[in-house]
Formats: structure tokens, sequence, C-alpha cells
């Protein structure tokens, strides 16, 4: 069910207020952050969407545990409105383990979304995360301030993003009433099974609404997930895409590259590519850099997508699934206090 600009505004605005009060968190110039969301862990059956992506997921925690950074869980971890608790941890010991040393070590940090919003409650926290995480708190969002030498600050507003939405926030007691007997039809059917490609339009205007609060917030950024589309300085890949069009055609012939067609006809076979499996629907034209989406780890070939901050640099990066490469690619990178600069 659609947001109005209204609701979402007031639920962020909520949820901001209290994690300037509460988890305000001002990080060293060389720490290391690595974000993913919207696992949506399940139990292993024919309804779990994780599964395809659970060797990626854990070769990229190997790369960020040896590499020092702190693992932010954006939501949705665990697919707590069509599983039990119990058996969706039980399911997946080795992939908590993998994330329990990070908490170990200090450097986890867990943030609630709609699907697994069980962890708002500190008694349920208690019963089933703190065994493998001891001490654990969740939170409902995270505030970095970010400053360099030069003087530049900003703000960096983390939150799953499902705030203000009727079935997500609302009513989300509801919702886990009657979700259990959609995941019986999946299993006996297999019809249904979500994927980042479906409810396209739903999801461009929620990531639209966010974009359209996130630009009303002076030298801040807003990094959230829950839509499962990738967006880059608020721009989704198919408009980069467009962009990069645009700019070839454009061109002075005398700059051409001897690739020059290829490349045009490479782009336009993408474009096309792209608009088939993320129909651009509600999206608009965005002008300022203020909002970032993580993606998600359940796409159905194995890869993943999160935003590492890194040394005061952000990337939106894609670890490839496909054939067991698991291979780390920076699909965008700039630092942050370009990002700023532009605020």
């Amino acid at each position: 069910m659609p947001v109005s600009q209204k609701a979402l505004n007031k639920a962020l605005d909520r949820v901001l207020q209290k994690v300037k009060q509460q988890n305000h968190h001002s990080p060293q110039a060389d720490s290391r952050y690595i974000i993913f969301s919207d696992h949506h862990k399940g139990a292993r059956n024919a309804a779990d969407d994780f599964l395809p992506c659970e060797p990626t997921y854990l070769a990229a925690l190997d790369y960020y545990w040896k590499n020092g950074y702190t693992l932010i869980i954006l939501g949705d971890a665990e697919e707590l409105w069509e599983e039990k608790a119990r058996d969706v941890l039980a399911a997946y010991q080795n992939v908590l383990a993998s994330e329990a040393r990070f908490h170990e070590a200090g450097r986890y940090i867990r943030i609630y979304g709609n699907h697994d919003d069980n962890w708002r409650s500190e008694k349920q926290v208690k019963k089933y995360l703190d065994p493998i995480f001891p001490g654990i708190q969740v939170h409902d969002g995270l505030l970095l301030t970010y400053s360099d030498a030069a003087g530049t600050t900003g703000d960096i507003f983390l939150t799953h993003g499902h705030q203000g939405t009727l079935n997500s926030d609302a009513l989300a007691w509801f919702s886990r009433l009657w979700l259990p007997l959609y995941r019986q039809f999946q299993i006996l059917t297999g019809f249904g099974k979500t994927t980042p490609a479906k409810d396209a339009c739903l999801r461009a205007e929620h990531d639209t609404k966010m974009y359209l609060w996130s630009r009303t917030q002076e030298s801040a950024i807003l990094i959230a997930g829950h839509t499962h589309r990738p967006i880059w300085s608020s721009r989704t890949h198919l408009e980069k895409l467009l962009n990069q069009l645009y700019a070839l055609i454009n061109q002075d012939t005398a700059l051409h590259s001897p690739d020059y067609e290829a490349e045009v006809a490479h782009l336009k076979t993408e474009i096309k590519r792209r608009e088939e499996k993320y129909p651009p629907c509600t999206d608009t034209i965005k002008t300022r850099p203020s909002y970032f989406n993580t993606g998600c780890c359940r796409f159905k070939d194995g890869d993943i997508t999160g935003i590492e901050l890194d040394e005061g640099q952000i990337r939106l990066i894609k670890w490839d699934g496909k054939e067991g490469a698991f291979a780390r690619k920076a699909l965008e990178e700039t630092s942050l206090s370009e990002i700023f600069f532009f605020l």
C-alpha cells in the first residue's frame, strides 16, 4: 500500500529526532562501514528468497571482516512475517555466526525493518538475538556525523525506510497475521515469490517520496533499504545509463572513440533491458544527491548490493554471485566531501 508523503515525512522526522538523541556517532576519519539490508532470511524452504545469495553474502562478510569494516544491517535481515524467529535463526546459524564475529569485535550495528520488526521488542531481542550477539541492541536508525580536514561537515542518516506505510508501520501487527497463509500458498504453488522486479512502480514511488523528504534536510543524506532498488546519489542505474547515452550522443564527433558506435549500441541495449526489468514508473527528476539505497541481498541470481563508507568515500557496490565468482565491484564511488559540497 503506498504511503502518503505527509505520513512518510512525519515518520522519518520522528526517527531522525530520536536517533539524534540516542544513536548518534561521529566516526573517525579512517572509519570503514559496509551497509547491507533486505536479506529476508527464511527457513530454507521454497519461500526463502535469501538462499541463492547465501554463498555470496558469506564471501562478502569474510572480505569485510579481514579489511576492518563495521557491519551495519539496515533492516529486514530476517523474514519474520512469514516465518517464526526460532526457525529462521536455526536455519542460518552459519550466517549468524559469521556476523557474530563483528559483534564480538565491537563492529556490528543492527537496525530493524518492517519484516523483522520483532526486534523492536527488547524481550524478543533478549530471547532470540542475545544468545548469538550478547548484549546487542537493535535500533530504528543511526546518525553518523561526517567532517573532513577542510571543514566540510554533514550528517548521514540511516534507517530501513518503511516508516509511515500503513501495512509496514501502523498496521504491522495485522500484516504478520495474514502473511503466514500466503507463505503456505507460495510453498505449494511456487506462485508470487517476490523479487526486486515485483511491484516496481510502487517501489519507485516510495523511493521518490524518500528522496523528496531527504532533499529538505540541510547538509544531510539518507541511506535506506526497503525498496530493494539500488539508488546512487538519488538516481537509479537506469537514469545513470540514460545520462551516459545522452552525453555520448551529444559529444563532439572529433571526440568519438574508435568504439563509439559499439558503446552507443551497448548502452541502448542495456537501457532497454533495465526498462523491462525495472520500469521507471513514478520516478521523477532528482536534482540533489541526498538519497541512497543499498538495494538488497536477495536477488535471484545470487548477486547482492550494498553501500560502503570507507575513509571519507561512499560506494555503491555489487557482489557477483553468478557461477560462484563472488567478485566485488564498485558500481559508483565519490567522496563524501563532494556529496556534502552540493547539499
